[in-house]
């Protein structure tokens, strides 16, 4: 709890960032500051002139009792920015995060000389990876595919939006897909479930959906189905890409005419893309 003496917004700051902390929470000050400005409707850069504000702590530590429990601050505010983007998440879906814009960075490369290419989103979640590759090449033909029901209902929202050009599909990895975009897709991108079962996951992962977190008892089970399945719908010169977890995912045995498997770091010097051409 707050102290009673909590009146001001700095101080409702300084102890909020403790709570945080004391939570296990990896970036305390910076959640306490954006719950700050979402409770009170200010814009993140306005907190600055506001310090001195007296307030009702009671407005705002709603807010900081869910983060503290876990819960994903995307859920809480009901949107991130990815891409530069705002993207609407909540529970039933997984929250866009900033290492997976490098997946969007590696598609844009892939697809930089083609014209009209066709993209295919597998495991779409959100729709953002679909959305920020639709907002860089309105020219692609953009698929978004995902098994949930949730996670479409979520992406239909962010294509409207966010004014895009994006068909949103529901199935299974690859059987969401029409025939017609057989051996059509000049990208294959995916950011699936990697992590294994029973592994111990970040500060709020645990609140996401369960299906969106865990492929399975090894990890890899979707990551090999993606290369298992990319013969049928990559084109001749086209990419299969996709986000990993850990360096030992990823090079799985693709058809002979696939070339070798490129890596990609993140931003935090993390292996966090793989791609093959074929």
């Amino acid at each position: 709890m707050l102290r009673a003496d909590a009146l001001t917004l700095s101080g409702w700051l300084h102890d909020a960032e403790e709570v945080l902390r004391t939570a296990g929470c990896p970036s305390p000050r910076f959640d306490a500051e954006r719950l700050a400005a979402h409770g009170l409707g200010l814009a993140w850069g306005d907190l600055w002139t506001r310090l001195r504000d007296e307030l009702d702590p009671a407005r705002l530590d709603g807010l900081l009792d869910r983060r503290r429990s876990g819960e994903p601050f995307g859920y809480i505010v009901g949107s991130v920015v990815f891409c530069g983007i705002e993207i609407e998440c909540g529970p039933g879906v997984l929250v866009p995060r900033p290492e997976t814009e490098t997946l969007v960075d590696v598609a844009l490369e892939l697809i930089a000389e083609r014209e009209s290419p066709v993209v295919v989103d597998i495991g779409t979640g959100t729709g953002a990876v679909a959305i920020a590759i639709a907002r860089a090449r309105p020219d692609a033909e953009v698929w978004a595919a995902d098994l949930s029901q949730d996670a479409v209902r979520y992406a239909e929202r962010n294509v409207r939006g966010t004014n895009t050009r994006v068909r949103v599909v529901q199935g299974d990895l690859y059987d969401a897909l029409p025939t017609e975009l057989e051996r059509r897709c000049d990208l294959v991108v995916s950011n699936p479930p990697y992590v294994p079962l029973g592994a111990e996951v970040g500060f709020d992962v645990g609140a996401e959906p369960h299906e969106a977190v865990y492929a399975g008892p090894v990890g890899d089970e979707m990551l090999k189905r993606l290369a298992d399945g990319a013969a049928r719908w990559v084109s001749r010169g086209g990419h299969i890409a996709y986000e990993i977890g850990s360096p030992s995912q990823g090079r799985y045995d693709l058809p002979e005419d696939f070339g070798p498997w490129t890596t990609r770091f993140d931003h935090t010097g993390r292996p966090r893309v793989v791609w093959a051409r074929r």
